[in-house]
């Protein structure tokens, strides 16, 4: 599996996180109270989305660049990872029962929308990933794009270029709407994050309720 194309974008994938963790244990020794925000803001990313690792940044005060480029670099890394795992689960060539329970989750996801996004081609694949719906992330774009019978590169660039314009949209609507709190209170910015962690979690709960039903 690693001789393949899948295989070397895993590893690429893999050192990057290994970058990524070596960049928070140093910021841990060189700034530490940065540091704790870099991983709220991982952690806020993974979990709650985009917009609860962008509000979190900017409520511990960090520029828009960092902002960007951290959030940016935790998605793209998500997406060197799983896309190859999605790839080789796909194909029958990764049996893991623990990740096939995941992906069997995102397969039926991409799935529903694969017939929706085809026919748009590569426009769809794009909006698909840059508009702020539910679900509509990288991850489960670039799972599209495989469906779609796109090369890799072309998949990776696309979704991962319209990840990044998605991050540079979110980053200024969010800065403008956490420096209007902040300007009521200086404490405000904390409720937007808290209220977009709230909209992530019921979303997620309906999300479920709905494939319940």
């Amino acid at each position: 599996m690693i001789k393949t194309t899948e295989g070397r974008i895993l590893l690429c994938g893999i050192a990057g996180v290994g970058i990524y963790l070596l960049f928070l244990l140093l910021s841990w020794f060189s700034a530490e109270e940065w540091h704790r925000v870099f991983v709220s803001m991982t952690f806020g990313n993974l979990v709650f989305g985009r917009a609860a690792g962008i509000t979190i940044g900017y409520a511990s005060g960090l520029s828009t660049f960092y902002v960007v480029l951290i959030n940016f670099a935790v998605e793209m890394l998500t997406v060197l990872v799983v896309y190859p795992l999605f790839v080789f689960s796909w194909n029958r060539m990764l049996h893991i029962e623990s990740l096939k329970r995941v992906m069997l989750k995102q397969h039926r996801f991409a799935e529903d929308y694969h017939d929706k996004i085809k026919k748009y081609g590569l426009y769809g694949l794009f909006a698909f990933v840059w508009f702020p719906f539910w679900m509509t992330g990288p991850a489960v774009g670039c799972m599209i794009g495989y469906l779609m019978g796109l090369r890799h590169l072309v998949t990776l660039s696309v979704v991962l270029g319209s990840t990044l314009l998605a991050m540079i949209g979110w980053a200024f609507f969010l800065h403008l709407l956490q420096n209007w709190a902040e300007s009521i209170d200086p404490q405000a910015p904390w409720l937007i994050v808290a209220m977009v962690v709230l909209i992530a979690v019921v979303g997620t709960v309906v999300r479920y309720r709905q494939k319940e039903s």
